[in-house]
């Protein structure tokens, strides 16, 4: 199945998955990278905390994919 990268600041509660790890987390806490354009190594505006088992771990928006939306 074909994915598309899509920037969207996904809110608080989202259910998705982890692309590294294939688990299944909520998003805790968005996080804006202001020096998107700067580094040359991040494209995507947002990252987020993910709780997943009990621990929060960082993803950026493209390690993730959307399971349900709140």
């Amino acid at each position: 199945m074909p994915r598309e990268t899509i920037h969207k600041r996904l809110e608080p509660g989202t259910l998705v998955q982890l692309s590294r790890t294939q688990e299944y987390g909520i998003v805790v806490r968005v996080k804006i990278n202001w020096d998107v354009f700067g580094d040359g190594k991040t494209n995507s505006p947002f990252s987020y905390s993910v709780l997943v088992k009990g621990e929060e771990v960082s993803e950026s928006e493209g390690g993730l994919t959307i399971i349900g939306d709140n």
